[in-house]
């Protein structure tokens, strides 16, 4: 890797400091969401990812990015971050794929930019099931709030 001591200490600490933010955020909303370490070349979200705690038809990941190194070297440090927020989306012939509702990108010392947006996401999905849990209005259904009809 080459890296000098000092870029690597700090791309360190900016990867730690990601890592106990993820985990903080995790704790605030357990009961709304999930989170998993990933591998992007295996699942294809991204290295940290959250799901709604009772459905996997959203997510919010993560991947790390990095300069000047491949996946191949055991040594590699992320120099920047991209998140992505994606909602499953039905297609004509009745699959489903991902569809993107944000994304961007964080250089590893504006990583507090991806704790924003991953507690938002959060944050987002809790209100969701708050209120599928208050109406009674299931994933993906047609029902409506209970209210007088005309």
């Amino acid at each position: 890797m080459n890296q000098s001591d000092p870029d690597r200490e700090r791309l360190t600490l900016t990867m730690t400091a990601l890592d106990d933010g993820l985990k903080r955020i995790t704790q605030k909303y357990k009961d709304a969401v999930r989170f998993f370490y990933e591998d992007p070349e295996t699942f294809g979200a991204g290295h940290f990812v959250f799901y709604p705690q009772n459905d996997t038809r959203s997510r919010f990941a993560i991947e790390e990015q990095y300069t000047g190194t491949d996946w191949s070297d055991d040594e590699r440090l992320p120099t920047s971050w991209t998140w992505t927020a994606e909602r499953e989306v039905p297609q004509p012939d009745g699959r489903y794929v991902w569809g993107v509702e944000r994304n961007g990108e964080a250089r590893a010392e504006d990583f507090w930019q991806v704790l924003v947006e991953a507690e938002n996401w959060a944050r987002r999905t809790q209100n969701r099931t708050a209120q599928t849990a208050q109406f009674g209005i299931g994933h993906r259904r047609g029902n409506e709030p209970p209210a007088p009809r005309l």
